[in-house]
């Protein structure tokens, strides 16, 4: 992909009402018509227009009124263009213009209705017929001295030079578009003069003249209240703040084009604001909702029959496969996009074409095949003469020398590209700035190294800085991971410890931190999108669907219905469909309160600060993936090192996933799993042990990378046969600095007695009820719910409340929208909306303010994440259940990597708080896997390596007078939840 936008969005809404001079006398009854249909026209109900215009055709027909006829198909083909009916538009416009030669119209309306068939054949692709029918335009404006049409006709002109690669001539239409609307005091035509102008910037890679064009045209629009212009002001300034490094202000106008599209009824529109949306995801590594939004732009786009921008969405997608490592997907789209652009004769578009596919051959090794195709673009390039093309130029010949190892032609590229690099250009500056580094430590220039790789990772920074959700911010940095690995090698190299140790930690998700300091202060405004009315019919929409399946299969519990049932399958596609649309707004426009953003520079972990939080028989382990190297720092109070292992990415994963597999169910040998857990420890903890810098360790805080994160590390074996958990309690942290956050407060003593037990499906799950019973013994002045009683609502006001709270249920590890993976409760009888609808869900959670000490979520997968790809170090980028929790407040977060077993997770919580009574929570963790993994009918790990805790680990310390609880662990049946 180039260094500018993706994609730009066109402004083509340059057709107005211009003066008609009848030859022949209509109808009252139609000219009233008319008139009322062009009132609505220009209110831009552009589908009621139309609507009335058809029934006035009917009667001009009936009629033999050619000349009404003449007028009114024009009119009706720019209604049909409006809303991306291409094809009814073209015939109407062309049965207009045969009327209109007929009868000896004159020139004016002729060039009204050949302007309208030329935009009509640029929407279709077909860019040279578009040309000549804007230019037979001009001679007709020019002949009949009508200067607002020859305005228009000019301006149109520039659109497929613009599209051809003529950039010069399409700016001079522009001007004389925007000249004509200033002459004439016509102030829809001068702003959309200005918008055009703004399109050739931002192709020339200019954003700063196309945010002050973009400013003026839209206060000009809202001077004559023109939505139809605003909303593809809008779009235009999406992709100028793109090209900044805005991309929070990125969205936010997309989002607002995007409405204004829908709600004019512009489908051609919407499939275009969705491309931009998808190529905005890609820029910040969300390459899956790249691809879901590409296939909605695409489908939108089929549905209106325009081509321009087709070959842009299949390139986009491409693009997104290539990132997710799908690489025949990948070409073939590349290849389908250029073959398509070549047809059409759509120079920038193939610019970009022809970069991708190089990128694609140097993948490959194919070094001929990727120069070859760089070659071909920077002949366009030189035909272009743009910022933009001889940046995006530079920066794919930098990335092909790297691919090849070839560090001087690199470094040659990079400096003939550093005249074209603006303060502005954030996506330039990293990427030249990281390839500069690799290339410098090829060369053994380290101090050289040193300075790109900071300037890389400062450029990544200020991205992520400005945007205001944790969820892209977590996306954007684990695509770019490997920019800060290289900083941290280079680093180690010159024995800049401390340093690389605070990099490796600044290369992950700051959630917790942001949401903790929130909860802390006081200071918490939430994630919720209460305020924004989009977002609150998306979530009725929802209710109705869940309560529809329900309906359907009301025998079945809501988190057992399968997809593949025909009956609920239609439902549960919608269902998803919509799920995902209200999480991608979410995810787009959240916003973080501005004081928490002001304390991001605090969040910088320091050694000695760690060191200082650390017990003296704690140890912090933080791991670091960087291509095929692991990076294991090791922090204790009295020590600090770091580790270099080498390491097959591919192979990691393999074994992560097989020992899921194997130890996430109860069937089959759980034996068969020994080998990679040894093989596993060998590779993550055998270098630390063997180093001895375990010795007098009892408590192992882990800081997991990528898919080590949903590694039951406690079952992990050494070579003596011993498991992890048999030798040291387990914490897990999503960052080093977290640890500061969590323990920067003493614990209230009034946390240790009461709280709140809850168990809403004692029949379904008849073990749960044993769980709150031992929750409750272990708790002075606990409160138990079970059934009817334990309701969302229930849960929220437990989780507000300085206490500790148990939750056994079934939960629900969503997928495909993880926003939505949920604690299944029982629904309040009285209320009927989303906060007691019985799903406490993820994004519900991250609006919550929690202050409970403990949190226990017994139920399936509750701490489980997804995959985002086949890459092993992009693996938990989403929140999951566990992780919402404990970033809006709470001190310690118990959850599930897998699917648990009824019976099996009572037995646990039996055990585990017999030992709280006396114990950290950490301690009474790992006492409790102890005891089940010596267990006869609970050794396998199926039944206690999937519990893992989140936090501070203090909670219970002291000693506490609690009769010993008295549980059944057997039940009359026994349920996975």
């Amino acid at each position: 992909m180039s260094g500018r936008p993706a994609a730009v969005i066109l402004v083509v809404g340059l057709m107005v009402s211009c003066s008609r001079t009848p030859v022949a006398r209509s109808s009252s009854v139609i000219d009233s018509t008319f008139a009322r249909g062009d009132s609505l026209y220009k209110a831009l109900n552009y589908d009621s227009a139309r609507g009335v215009w058809i029934t006035a055709l009917v009667e001009a027909r009936s009629s033999s009124d050619s000349f009404s006829q003449a007028r009114l198909l024009t009119e009706i083909a720019l209604a049909n263009w409006r809303v991306g009916n291409l094809a009814e538009a073209r015939l109407a416009q062309q049965e207009a213009i045969d009327l209109k030669r007929r009868l000896r119209l004159g020139d004016s309306s002729l060039s009204r209705s050949l302007n309208g068939l030329g935009l009509v054949a640029y929407d279709e692709g077909k860019l040279e017929e578009s040309v000549q029918l804007f230019e037979r335009a001009i001679a007709a404006a020019r002949a009949a001295g009508d200067a607002n049409g020859l305005g228009k006709a000019f301006g149109n002109l520039g659109l497929p030079q613009q599209q051809l690669g003529d950039l010069n001539r399409a700016r001079a239409n522009f001007r004389m578009l925007r000249e004509t609307g200033r002459t004439l005091k016509d102030a829809r035509l001068e702003s959309n003069g200005l918008l055009n102008l703004a399109s050739v910037d931002i192709w020339a890679g200019d954003p700063a003249p196309a945010i002050a064009r973009l400013d003026s045209a839209r206060q000009l629009y809202r001077t004559i209240n023109y939505r139809t212009g605003e909303q593809e002001a809008l779009a235009q300034l999406a992709t100028a703040f793109e090209l900044t490094g805005e991309y929070d202000r990125a969205f936010a106008m997309l989002d607002t084009s995007l409405s204004h599209a829908r709600q004019l009824g512009r489908t051609d529109e919407e499939g275009d604001v969705l491309r931009l949306i998808a190529g905005l995801h890609g820029k910040v590594g969300d390459w899956r909702r790249a691809i879901r939004y590409y296939e909605q732009a695409d489908s939108s786009m089929r549905t209106t029959g325009s081509v321009t921008d087709r070959g842009a969405v299949i390139r986009g997608a491409a693009t997104a496969y290539l990132s997710l490592g799908n690489f025949p997907r990948a070409q073939s789209g590349a290849e389908n996009a250029l073959r398509a652009h070549l047809a059409s004769g759509q120079i920038l578009e193939q610019f970009d074409d022809l970069l991708l596919l190089g990128d694609l051959a140097a993948r490959r090794g194919d070094a001929s095949g990727a120069y070859d195709r760089l070659r071909k673009a920077a002949a366009l390039a030189e035909r272009l003469d743009t910022r933009g093309a001889t940046l995006s130029l530079g920066l794919a010949e930098a990335r092909a020398a790297d691919r090849f190892g070839d560090a001087t032609r690199g470094l040659r590229a990079l400096r003939s590209l550093a005249p074209n690099v603006h303060e502005s250009d954030l996506w330039a500056q990293w990427e030249s700035s990281a390839l500069a580094a690799r290339a410098y430590t090829r060369q053994g220039a380290l101090d050289s190294a040193a300075a790109s790789g900071r300037r890389a990772v400062a450029a990544i920074e200020r991205v992520r800085a400005g945007l205001g959700s944790e969820a892209l911010r977590a996306t954007l940095i684990a695509e770019r991971v490997s920019v800060y690995g290289d900083l941290v090698l280079v680093l180690l190299r010159q024995g800049r410890v401390d340093e690389a140790f605070a990099v490796a930690d600044a290369a992950r998700s700051r959630s917790l931190l942001e949401h903790l300091s929130g909860a802390r202060t006081g200071a918490r405004t939430g994630q919720g999108l209460s305020e924004l009315s989009a977002g609150e019919d998306l979530l009725r929409k929802i209710d109705v669907l869940v309560q529809r399946l329900r309906t359907t299969r009301p025998t079945i519990p809501p988190q057992r219905v399968a997809e593949a049932d025909t009956a609920a399958a239609a439902v549960i596609a919608q269902l998803n469909a919509v799920r995902g649309e209200y999480e991608a707004l979410m995810t787009r426009t959240a916003r973080r309160d501005p004081r928490l953003a002001s304390m991001l520079g605090m969040n910088v972990v320091r050694l000695d600060d760690l060191r200082a939080a650390l017990a003296p028989d704690e140890a912090l382990l933080e791991y670091l993936l960087v291509r095929d190297r692991l990076l294991i720092f090791v922090v204790r109070r009295d020590g600090f090192r770091v580790m270099d292992e080498a390491l097959d990415p591919a192979t990691l994963s393999q074994r992560v996933e097989l020992l899921r597999d194997l130890w996430g169910s109860p069937d089959g040998d759980w034996h068969l799993g020994i080998p990679a857990a040894r093989a596993l420890d060998h590779t993550l903890l055998a270098p630390v042990r063997g180093s001895g810098l375990l010795k007098g360790v009892g408590h192992i805080l882990v800081v997991p990378h990528g898919v080590l994160g949903q590694l039951p590390f406690a079952a992990l074996q050494s070579s003596a046969g011993r498991f992890l958990i048999e030798d040291y309690a387990l914490t897990s942290l999503p960052s080093a600095a977290a640890l500061g956050a969590l323990r920067q407060q003493p614990i209230s003593t009034a946390a240790r007695t009461g709280g709140q037990g809850l168990a809403p499906f004692p029949t379904e799950l008849p073990a749960s009820v044993g769980e709150v019973a031992a929750f409750k013994s272990m708790m002075p002045n606990a409160e138990t719910r079970i059934g009817r009683r334990a309701t969302e609502s229930a849960v929220r006001a437990a989780l507000g409340q300085e206490r500790p709270v148990h939750v056994a249920t079934h939960a629900t590890l969503n997928v495909r929208n993880p926003m939505f993976s949920r604690i299944e409760l029982a629904r309040s009888s009285g209320r009927a909306d989303g906060a007691d609808d019985g799903r406490l869900e993820v994004h519900e959670l991250l609006g919550l303010l929690v202050r409970s000490p403990l949190v226990f979520l017994s139920g399936c997968e509750t701490g489980a994440g997804r995959a985002w790809s086949d890459d092993p170090v992009r693996g938990t980028a989403d929140l999951t259940l566990a992780q919402a929790v404990l970033a809006a407040g709470a001190d310690n977060v118990i959850s599930t990597l897998w699917r648990i077993d009824d019976s099996g997770a009572a037995s646990f919580a039996g055990r585990f708080y017999s030992h709280l009574r006396a114990e950290s929570v950490r301690r009474a963790l790992a006492a409790a896997q102890r005891e089940m993994l010596r267990d006869a009918r609970y050794g396998s790990p199926y039944y206690w390596a999937g519990y893992t805790l989140s936090g501070e680990g203090r909670f219970g310390r002291s000693a506490q007078k609690v009769a010993h609880p008295s549980v059944s662990t057997s039940s009359p049946s026994s349920s996975a939840r």
